[in-house]
């Protein structure tokens, strides 16, 4: 049996055009929130993503891969030295964390969530404007799947833009028939239902018929409907969008990728690098030879050639009747590659400045002269870009982690506990860490910042950690100062 994950397939190919939306939307008998034009920018943006813009199937036309290049910088600049924390909550008037089974164990499970794994996912949600982060329990543990918007199937949102009906695709394949399964997560009052259905067909790109989860044996202990209680009245999942306003569709939920805005300039630096490499192709040296300065074959080829090149390189030499006594004549023209490529340089910091990234992020840093404050302003705009992106995966994040706390209450994979989440993201693109540790230390030194939230900066601690390491720090202190002999008493 062949699997095809659903994340994994969709980095061939953009999932609407496999299965479009008509077809899950008459599967799930709803009417979809996401209007033509939003799909066909998704299909767009999953294509450029790919390498397989619309455009490049043009004669001789080359590909930057710029908009992977963007999702790969901005994923990294996101998620560089992102640190977090679940602690207990305090518990006592100390303000000391608990030990906490039930923190413990929402930590243990959600590192599967972070790290190298959450980077690239990002990269693909940047891609497509967004993406979904769904917990499932199996065997007693929470694991984590990604599912970048232009492979989710929203069916409808809160006032608050927040989902609450979605669904999620997978696909295998037994032989020469498909099986699809569509799982729905469905906001109800205070609950979530969740319902899984299976679908057979002929095509990868047809849902056909309905029948039982038990004609795949990796679906077959799944219930065809669950009800999750007491979820808040959320569906259990963290959804990110991109912070950045939807030119695809304005009035669209789902958010616009990270490149969207820059499309046409990606066309444009794609046409120009494709002119600059010509012209080096073009230019290449040759030296035009008559046919009497070459060697006569002792064969005729299949191309009916009676003479061969020196033993030289091969491109180098074409053999033209010149007309003329001489018998070789040199092709060295000049390559105007300089105008090229500071048009291709100059649309390149379009793109940066539309996609609301650093100067010198693709372009070549070294061919403007800026001042200081110049520097200072579009390093700005990178830091608002990525600080914008950061509040938005966090929030996202957090609702992961409480949607992870949902399912161990349900299946009673913890004790119960309290438990406090924190988060520490790197903003050194604007300023290096030594000078914002010295700017804190002159906050705290003048009353206007305490020690506690110093740590809670500096260190990714938890208010609670924060608060009782400070204490822990002064008491030691005070004792240090105490006579040697009060000590023994």
């Amino acid at each position: 049996m062949k699997r095809f994950p659903f994340l994994k397939q969709l980095i061939w190919e953009a999932i609407h055009k496999l299965i479009p939306y008509k077809q899950i939307e008459q599967a799930g008998g709803f009417e979809s929130p996401v209007s033509a034009d939003m799909t066909a920018a998704l299909d767009l943006w999953a294509q450029m993503y790919l390498g397989k813009a619309p455009w490049l199937a043009a004669d001789g036309m080359k590909n930057l891969n710029l908009a992977a290049l963007i999702c790969a910088e901005l994923s990294r600049q996101v998620t560089m030295e992102m640190k977090w924390n679940i602690t207990g909550a305090p518990q006592n008037k100390a303000g000391e964390p608990q030990t906490n089974p039930r923190a413990e164990f929402l930590a243990q499970q959600f590192r599967r969530c972070t790290g190298n794994t959450l980077r690239e996912r990002l990269e693909y949600g940047m891609a497509a404007g967004g993406m979904v982060v769904k917990p499932y329990p199996v065997n007693g543990q929470i694991y984590f799947d990604f599912s970048p918007d232009w492979c989710v199937y929203p069916a409808a949102f809160d006032g608050d833009s927040r989902m609450t009906d979605v669904l999620f695709r997978d696909q295998v394949q037994k032989g020469k028939t498909f099986f699809t399964r569509l799982e729905r997560h469905t906001v109800s009052g205070e609950d979530v239902i969740i319902t899984q259905r299976c679908f057979r067909s002929q095509s990868p790109d047809t849902l056909g018929t309905e029948c039982p989860l038990t004609a795949v044996d990796a679906w077959a202990a799944l219930a065809p409907e669950q009800i999750i209680h007491n979820t808040g009245g959320r569906l259990l999942l963290g959804w990110y969008r991109v912070a950045a306003a939807n030119t695809a569709d304005p009035d669209a939920v789902l958010g616009s990728s990270v490149f969207a805005k820059a499309a046409d300039c990606i066309r444009d630096a794609d046409e120009q690098y494709s002119r600059l490499m010509w012209e080096y192709e073009a230019k290449e040296t040759a030296i035009d030879v008559d046919p009497s300065a070459l060697i006569p074959k002792a064969e005729r080829d299949t191309s009916g050639n009676v003479y061969e090149m020196p033993k030289l390189k091969k491109r180098l030499f074409r053999a033209v009747d010149l007309g003329t006594e001489k018998t070789y004549s040199v092709y060295d023209p000049p390559i105007r590659d300089v105008s090229l490529i500071n048009g291709l340089n100059n649309i390149l910091c379009r793109i940066e400045d539309l996609c609301g990234i650093a100067r010198g992020t693709l372009s070549d840093p070294n061919t403007q002269a800026m001042t200081a404050t110049q520097i200072m302003m579009l390093r700005q705009r990178t830091y608002e870009t990525i600080r914008s992106n950061q509040e938005s995966l966090e929030q996202c994040l957090r609702d992961v982690i409480y949607a992870a706390d949902i399912y161990t209450t349900a299946l009673n994979l913890a004790p119960q506990g309290e438990y406090d989440v924190s988060f520490e993201w790197d903003d050194s693109v604007i300023t290096d860490t030594n000078q914002q540790l010295n700017e804190r230390l002159s906050l705290v030194n003048a009353g206007a910042m305490s020690k506690a939230e110093l740590r809670q900066w500096y260190l990714g601690e938890t208010q609670a950690q924060a608060e009782a390491a400070v204490q822990q720090i002064a008491a030691e202190q005070v004792q240090s100062m105490m006579p040697a002999d009060a000590l023994l008493m």
